[in-house]
């Protein structure tokens, strides 16, 4: 986000918060930061059981009125303090604190000037320093905060032990099946059995390969892989490779990484990388020492940088030298990535860091294929017999963490395809696809569990069969479509449900802190509505009879996720008006809470003016005026 779109959010949330229209002038709005600021003021209210909430509402209404950005405004009320534990490190005990650590209402954060989490010495010298409005509470939150504290070595001592060495491993089985479909015309006399096909199925190559790296710190980092390819007929896998990799960072833009062959031959790979938020530079060089008068040795130089500010089309080149062909290889290539959302305008509301659109907490459509992004890819290689044009498409679903690329090469040696579907979870990962070129027809498929992969490409057909390609697609299909309809469409259904019934039982559980607020809320607005009202029906004026904010669209998945906002409207009438800027979500006004934040909301008001009743329905980002002609009931 630019400073420009964060200024205008800024003033956007300041007239949200204080209900008044960006016009507003200044007078104004110190007029309704007072008569807000009485309301909400801490030491006004005489019910504990509001103080809270009115301390927060106060301070969020200050907080707008001085210009802070919303983003800050909200951090805080996420991270309340009901108690701040901050660790010392030896070095720097008796200057300043090195962690400290938030219980908040619902979320635990940390505060680090040097680490992200504490050391086993840090947590030994534990100091506790408690916020005034809980020390007296500290006794009843001992166990609570044990609890965290166990749970939290628990997690992390399980995070130490994935990020300890980074196990990565491999296994690729390459199996001949062109027995299967080859013509009678190939095969034996004696071969033309479907027994003797079958018995004609072998694998071709196997392979495996491990890796570990280990953190030697921040900016450095060390490697170890191994491969082995037992009867492959290159003579360097089928002895197998052992290599070391040494990379460090030397700034957030400079990369160096070495790579060298502990068996023979044994090759040296230097790479460096450069890049910042435009370009990217590498230089790769791959050398023998023993074979040093080979010289330049084998060297790919590549760019890479966005090509317009307003898009996230990218461009890139490579140049590789080899020293058996002195012109090179060249490649260029661009890159066009488009997010797309099939849905409405108002189907789905972004309300920032409440409602990220790729993360799980947002219900997403039913089918899954409302919201993704699609790429289109065009390359040329200059590479004198290899030369060829290429053409990739591919769409990404991400409700449903699917991938779908298609790749055409037409090039002097001929054309070629390839079609494949991928699909991604949290740890595991399977795709599958179909190629077509001049080395054949080739089914391949890809397993991945914890790091670990499993790969199995076939050779159908060592000849370009088009009618062979063409029925081998109907299988990754066909498994394709029974795999959305029985596994990935039920469980994007089971997400979207679970989504409702949580925000739907955090909405109505009488203990959970949206309730409270609510109720809170509501009843510090009762007096001030009530005043409102009466002024407001004494002279024929506005007059909100009922306000309910909830979903647009209500369902069975949706019921019982509207809430009351009658109070909170009525406190908002002015001279018999009332407007809300629609640049932000209504949540965000005093007494609305929205449960389900990603999903589409409106605002359903039944109103009098002039003792004449209205009716509106409006959406969640379109402004709150009343009252209005169009509104009138006939």
């Amino acid at each position: 986000m630019t400073s420009l779109e964060t200024g205008i959010e800024q003033k956007d949330y300041l007239y949200a918060v204080l209900d008044l229209p960006n016009t507003a002038p200044q007078n104004e709005i110190r007029e309704r930061y007072r008569a807000l600021s009485v309301i909400f003021h801490p030491d006004k209210q005489h019910d504990e059981r509001v103080k809270d909430t009115a301390s927060t509402k106060f301070l969020e209404i200050q907080k707008a009125y001085e210009g802070e950005s919303p983003r800050r405004s909200h951090a805080y009320k996420d991270t309340t303090p009901l108690l701040c534990v901050a660790f010392l490190t030896p070095n720097l005990c008796g200057k300043q604190f090195c962690q400290i650590l938030f219980f908040g209402k619902s979320t635990i954060t940390w505060v680090s000037p040097n680490r992200n989490h504490p050391s086993d010495a840090d947590i030994h010298t534990l100091v506790y320093f408690l916020d005034a409005q809980v020390q007296k509470n500290a006794q009843q939150k001992g166990n609570q905060i044990k609890a965290v504290l166990n749970q939290w070595k628990i997690d992390h001592g399980q995070e130490i032990l994935q990020e300890l060495l980074k196990p990565r491993g491999s296994v690729t089985c390459a199996v001949n099946a062109s027995s299967l479909f080859a013509s009678g015309d190939v095969l034996k006399s004696d071969s033309r059995t479907v027994l003797d096909r079958v018995r004609g199925v072998e694998v071709s190559s196997f392979g495996v390969r491990h890796s570990i790296m280990k953190d030697l710190g921040p900016k450095t980092t060390i490697g170890l892989i191994g491969h082995a390819q037992p009867g492959s007929r290159d003579y360097i896998s089928s002895k197998g490779t052992l290599t070391g990799t040494l990379r460090h960072q030397f700034s957030p833009r400079f990369v160096l990484e070495l790579t060298a062959a502990f068996l023979r031959p044994h090759i040296v790979t230097a790479k460096t990388t450069y890049s910042d938020n435009e370009n990217a530079v590498s230089l790769q060089t791959n050398f023998i020492p023993a074979l040093w008068y080979l010289f330049p040795p084998l060297t790919t130089l590549s760019f890479g940088r966005r090509l317009f500010r307003d898009s996230l089309t990218q461009g890139s080149a490579a140049w590789t030298y080899t020293p058996a062909s002195p012109a090179g290889r060249l490649e260029l290539s661009v890159f066009t990535p488009k997010p797309f959302d099939l849905t409405s305008p108002e189907d789905f509301v972004h309300t920032g860091d409440r409602a990220n659109y790729y993360s799980n907490n947002r219900p997403g459509s039913t089918t899954g294929f409302a919201a993704g992004v699609q790429t289109w890819s065009y390359g040329l290689v200059l590479s004198g017999i290899d030369s060829c044009i290429t053409t990739e498409f591919s769409v990404s679903f991400v409700e449903l963490a699917l991938r779908l690329k298609a790749s055409v090469e037409v090039g002097l040696r001929g054309a070629a395809y390839f079609l494949s579907a991928k699909w991604s979870g949290e740890k595991s990962a399977f795709s599958t696809g179909v190629g077509v070129g001049n080395k054949g027809v080739m089914l391949r498929f890809e397993l991945s569990y914890l790091q670990q992969k499993w790969m199995l490409p076939i050779t159908l057909s060592p000849d370009n069969d088009q009618s062979l390609a063409l029925y081998t697609v109907v299988l990754p299909s066909t498994a394709l479509a029974l795999g959305y309809h029985f596994i990935l469409k039920p469980r994007r259904r089971t997400q979207r449900a679970k989504y409702f019934d949580n925000a739907r039982r955090t909405l109505n559980d009488e203990k959970s802190e949206l309730k409270r607020e609510i109720e809170t809320t509501t009843l510090l607005l009762q007096d001030p509505a009530r005043r409102h009202m009466d002024a407001e029906r004494a002279k024929g004026g506005l007059v909100i009879l009922e306000a309910i904010y909830g979903p647009a669209w209500p369902d069975k998945e949706t019921a019982g996720l509207d809430v009351d906002v009658t109070i909170p409207l009525q406190a908002l009438v002015h001279n018999s008006q009332v407007y809300v800027s629609g640049k932000l979500p209504k949540s965000g006004i005093r007494g609305f809470y929205d449960p389900a934040p990603a999903s589409p909301k409106s605002l359903r008001v039944r109103y009098t003016f002039r003792d004449r009743m209205h009716f509106a329905e409006i959406p969640d980002l379109v402004p709150i005026v009343l009252p209005l002609r169009d509104h009138l009931v006939m």
